[in-house]
């Protein structure tokens, strides 16, 4: 059992990694009850001050030119929303801000979404999102079914994510899936950083998956894996660079992962430095991106995407 703590945000107790010895499962111990995350998030995750344009702003990218191309090269296509068809009903759980369901919209879908963070309320209130705030053990929106179910980076921070996947069952169309995005255990990057991979992120993450143990998983909840691939963002790999050599202190917040607020525009200048700072930016990830492209070819890359069709539809 290693000992970790959280190196982002300064919540200030300290947490195990403890593995199943039966079935190999590796979870965070003590596991927190589903009643605490809603004060957890909403005291430690930094979205007190995102605002409804910067969410709006950022998905309007979605369909912009060339949106597909440049998600794949920068590794942001890691996201379920992607896959929704026009015309499909698309419920995102654990849903953030908003914007995938902006996305899906974008897309031709109709969404619906999921949130505990009760920070996202009055962003959902100003874009008019269609977000139930608390669990999906909720039943929130009544006699509905969806075409595709996402949870982006959201399923290992379920106290019982074998609940929630036999939960979502009854909630599917008849052709309906379920994708799933998540670090992977697995992942090169985790290999090399050892226990200080950014993608522990000590609580909030509960439950820690590779490829062979989330199919077992998923097996066990009536669902086949249809699907799975790994996909790495280029920024993941520069951050993870950046904590490593920046260490984090128990219960202090990092400096790594302080929100900053946009700065204002002061004129040209302004535009010229901040378009040499993105030049420069794309230059040192370059090598970052043909590195993670190159990893996620043979499937060793530090995000997995699992696509999973319940057992006896095709």
């Amino acid at each position: 059992m290693a000992h970790v703590y959280d190196d982002r945000y300064g919540e200030p107790n300290r947490y195990r990694l403890a593995r199943c010895t039966q079935c190999g499962h590796l979870a965070t111990a003590p596991r927190l009850d589903e009643s605490v995350l809603p004060v957890l998030y909403g005291t430690y995750y930094p979205r007190k001050g995102t605002s409804p344009e910067q969410v709006s702003r950022s998905a309007a990218s979605a369909t912009a030119p060339f949106a597909r191309l440049r998600r794949w090269w920068q590794g942001v296509n890691n996201q379920g929303q992607y896959l929704v068809q026009p015309g499909e009903v698309m419920l995102d759980i654990g849903c953030g801000s908003g914007i995938s369901l902006l996305e899906a919209q974008a897309l031709g879908a109709q969404a619906f979404g999921i949130e505990a963070d009760p920070n996202v309320r009055p962003i959902a209130l100003a874009l008019g999102l269609n977000i139930h705030f608390g669990s999906l053990h909720d039943d929130p929106f009544p006699g509905q079914r969806f075409d595709l179910v996402v949870l982006n980076q959201v399923i290992e921070h379920l106290p019982e994510p074998d609940h929630a996947l036999r939960h979502l069952r009854d909630r599917l169309t008849h052709s309906g899936r379920i994708v799933l995005v998540f670090p992977n255990v697995g992942s090169v990057w985790r290999r090399i950083a050892g226990l200080r991979w950014i993608n522990w992120h000590i609580p909030y993450h509960l439950h820690h998956f590779d490829r062979a143990g989330f199919a077992r998983m998923a097996d066990r909840c009536g669902y086949r894996v249809h699907s799975t691939r790994t996909i790495t963002p280029n920024l993941w790999t520069l951050l993870q660079a950046r904590a490593s050599r920046i260490p984090a202190q128990p219960g202090v917040p990092h400096p790594l992962w302080a929100t900053r607020p946009a700065a204002a525009d002061e004129g040209k200048e302004a535009r010229r430095s901040a378009g040499i700072k993105t030049a420069l930016r794309l230059l040192v990830l370059l090598p970052i991106a043909i590195l993670n492209r190159t990893l996620d070819a043979v499937g060793q890359g530090d995000s997995l995407m699992v696509v999973l069709h319940p057992k006896g539809i095709r």
